[in-house]
C-alpha cells in the first residue's frame, strides 16, 4: 500500500470517528440543543413506605356502565401485589345481581395491559359497594380503564 493510500484510509477513519462522536454527543437534546429525556411518563408515586399509587387523571374519573358507577378509584402496589379500590353505586332503576365487572387496564397509547375483574353477587337501587381487586402483576402505573358487564 502506497503512503497516500494510508493517509486516506486514516483521514476516513478520523472523519468517521468525529461523526459517530457528535451523533453521540447529540443525542439526547432537541434541535435547539435542549436536553430530552427518552423515558415515558411515570403515573404512579412512591411512599416512604415503597408503596406505590397510581396517579394518572384518568383513573380518578368516575365512569358508569349499564347504570353501575364506578368511581373514587385509588391504584396501589406494594410487595408485587397490586390492589384497586374504589366504589360501585347503583344508578340504574332496577336491582343488578350476578354481574361481574371487568376492567381493562391500558397504558397511555391505549393498549391494554391486562384485565381485572370484580363480581357483584346483589346491588340494589341507590347502593353502593366496594371495588376491590388484588393481583400479583404490577400494573400501578395504568394510564386509564374501560368496564364492560359480563353475566
Amino acid at each position: 500500500m502506497k503512503k497516500s493510500e494510508i493517509k486516506m484510509i486514516v483521514i476516513i477513519l478520523i472523519v468517521g470517528l468525529i461523526v459517530i462522536g457528535v451523533m453521540l454527543a447529540t443525542r439526547g437534546t432537541n434541535k435547539k440543543g435542549e436536553e430530552t429525556t427518552e423515558t415515558e411518563e411515570s403515573y404512579t408515586e412512591v411512599l416512604e413506605d415503597g408503596t406505590r399509587i397510581n396517579t394518572s387523571e384518568k383513573t380518578k374519573k368516575t365512569k358508569t356502565v349499564e347504570g353501575l358507577e364506578i368511581s373514587n378509584l385509588q391504584i396501589t402496589e406494594k410487595d408485587n401485589v397490586t390492589i384497586m379500590l374504589g366504589t360501585i353505586t347503583n344508578k340504574s332503576t332496577e336491582t343488578k345481581e350476578d354481574i361481574t365487572l371487568k376492567i381493562k387496564i391500558l397504558d397511555r397509547n391505549g393498549k391494554e395491559i391486562t384485565t381485572v375483574e370484580n363480581y357483584i353477587g346483589k346491588l340494589e337501587v341507590g347502593k353502593s359497594t366496594q371495588l376491590n381487586t388484588s393481583t400479583t402483576y404490577d400494573y400501578a402505573d395504568m394510564y386509564d380503564y374501560e368496564v364492560t358487564i359480563e353475566r
